[in-house]
């Protein structure tokens, strides 16, 4: 283990922000690892001098290029970001070369470490090594955002899922139209939402987490289905007007498109 880094609520514990932990809030980690694959079972947590877990998994953490181990144990929930050191060092030495911006992937990768750190974090270990670039990629690299491009690609899946949606329904495959409400338009509106606010300059977290907590009118991105057609077409529909909701101005920047209420009753 090159390095340890408190991240997520746990960082903020004691604090008056919206981030801070509570009674209810997991222990988030980043580890740097010279050898990633010894997190892949539980026997490290033994070697540790820790309790054996209730529950333990190793699979690809929220934003699909890291693997995330996630356990359950005795006193407490446990989430580790696990990072190949020979893979940081070497976007290290890209950074500090200068080269950063003409290798895309390892700039996204570099974006997607700067979107957790900016939330805050405490390096437990490998201070030395390590602690100046978290500082620079902290500061320096640019926040990840969805381009316009990107937010044209999530209304044209929208389209297509909402019509894939109708007809699960209208064959009456409804508890399979119910999970592609939740997975495909829900999750489209939860990205569209947490963008128009970091737009707009208003605090925003990712995944829907905390909205209530943050004063967001949750409403118009909430949905209630049961698996019955006439609550899960309340519901698609419902989803479908928000998508194209003025009050996001999606409509203005997608160019007027997919996600315009009179294309989608079409």
């Amino acid at each position: 283990m090159r390095a340890l880094v408190l991240i997520g609520s746990q960082v903020h514990a004691n604090s008056q922000s919206v981030r801070s932990s509570d009674e209810y809030s997991d222990w988030d980690f980043q580890v740097v690892a010279r050898h990633p694959a010894d997190f892949e079972s539980r026997v490290w947590l033994r070697e540790a001098g820790l309790a054996n877990p209730l529950a333990y998994t190793m699979r690809l953490g929220r934003l699909g290029t890291t693997i995330k181990v996630s356990a359950v144990l005795q006193n407490g929930e446990l989430d580790l970001v696990v990072i190949p050191a020979g893979r940081l060092f070497l976007a290290r030495l890209i950074l500090q070369a200068g080269m950063a911006k003409r290798i895309p992937s390892i700039y996204r990768k570099l974006g997607e470490l700067a979107l957790v750190l900016r939330a805050g974090y405490r390096i437990l270990k490998g201070e030395v090594a390590w602690g100046k670039f978290f500082r620079r990629v902290a500061t320096d690299i640019p926040q990840l955002r969805l381009s316009d491009n990107e937010v044209r690609a999530l209304a044209e899946g929208f389209v297509c899922d909402y019509v894939s949606t109708r007809n699960k329904i209208e064959r009456g495959e409804l508890i399979a139209a119910q999970r592609w409400l939740h997975q495909h338009l829900v999750e489209i509106n939860f990205q569209l939402m947490h963008e128009h606010l970091q737009r707009a300059g208003k605090p925003s977290l990712p995944d829907a987490r905390r909205i209530e907590m943050l004063g967001v009118d949750s409403q118009w991105i909430s949905v209630d289905a049961s698996p019955h057609s006439t609550s899960l077409h309340a519901a698609v529909e419902k989803s479908a007007r928000e998508c194209a909701n003025s009050r996001s101005g999606w409509s203005a920047i997608a160019g007027g498109g997919p996600c315009s209420g009179s294309r989608l009753a079409r």
